[in-house]
């Protein structure tokens, strides 16, 4: 049954565009570092980044490969990767605002595939994990992550904290086993889609907060989720509640500099041939 997620279509992301590239992107970029090396990209590489966002991955491949092409079905985070793209003086770089789940590209067209925290939210992940295999080349392979559960996650827990202090009503995350933070689904839909020498890691990453101020708007802002409440509640209850936030996040965190960080699951799959 396709997801009622809210998170699966692009107007939350539209929201956080600006704040996703200040402040999500720095953590983001952890794993896509990641997912680069294991990936050994070459000269000659014609590579693919699904959900692109703001040109997280699809900016650091472009200095390594052929070309890349980027495709993201939020306008916001579509002019955010172009954007980016000019200003590093990146000419390799195509981007399209587009689906996921229907990607506008030939039959094997691409030696290598990403799609970082992004499939993840598909309203039909299968189809997702299929059109990825669909436009890579034979021997290709595709890296592909998403979120663990919060419990592995030091930064989403601290967040999740400070907002129940702030809205003692707000429900706690539950596990779902239903979702890419079990790594037997995730694998198992990898190899469903055609993938052969499938593998799903656990990878850890912290990035640095230099005062409560850091922290804070680490907790709040370039978050989707937040983002549909704020529109929810109003600015001037979002505020009352970030202040909440704030002094939480300062009467149980510290001393600053303070590293804090998150698990991701990060898969792999080749496509035979």
């Amino acid at each position: 049954m396709p997801s009622v997620n809210p998170l699966s279509g692009p107007q939350p992301w539209d929201l956080v565009a600006e704040g996703y590239v200040d402040v999500a992107m720095p953590l983001l970029g952890l794993f896509g570092e990641v997912a680069i090396e294991r990936a050994g990209i070459g000269a000659g590489m014609q590579v693919v980044d699904v959900a692109t966002g703001p040109g997280t991955v699809a900016c650091r491949v472009a200095r390594m490969a052929a070309s890349v092409d980027a495709i993201d079905f939020s306008a916001e985070m579509v002019a955010r990767c172009r954007e980016r793209a000019a200003v590093l003086g990146l000419r390799n770089v195509t981007v399209l605002q587009g689906d996921g789940q229907a990607l506008p590209y030939p039959d094997e067209a691409f030696d290598l595939g990403f799609s970082m925290f992004g499939l993840m939210f598909f309203p039909d992940r299968p189809r997702g994990f299929r059109e990825l295999y669909r436009v890579l080349r034979p021997g290709s392979r595709a890296f592909v992550t998403s979120w663990a559960s919060v419990e592995e996650s030091p930064l989403m827990l601290a967040r999740i904290a400070a907002w129940k202090a702030a809205d003692p009503n707000a429900p706690s995350p539950q596990k779902n086993v239903m979702t890419l933070e079990n790594p037997e689904l995730f694998a198992s839909e990898m190899v469903a889609a055609g993938f052969v020498d499938v593998a799903v890691e656990p990878v850890y990453r912290e990035r640095e907060f230099r005062n409560l101020d850091e922290l804070c708007e680490g907790a709040t802002r370039g978050n989707a989720p937040f983002e549909i409440v704020r529109r929810e509640i109003g600015e001037q209850e979002w505020r009352r509640r970030v202040d909440i936030m704030r002094d939480y996040l300062g009467d149980h965190y510290g001393p600053f500099p303070l590293r804090l960080g998150s698990t991701a699951n990060l898969g792999q799959g080749r496509r035979p041939g």
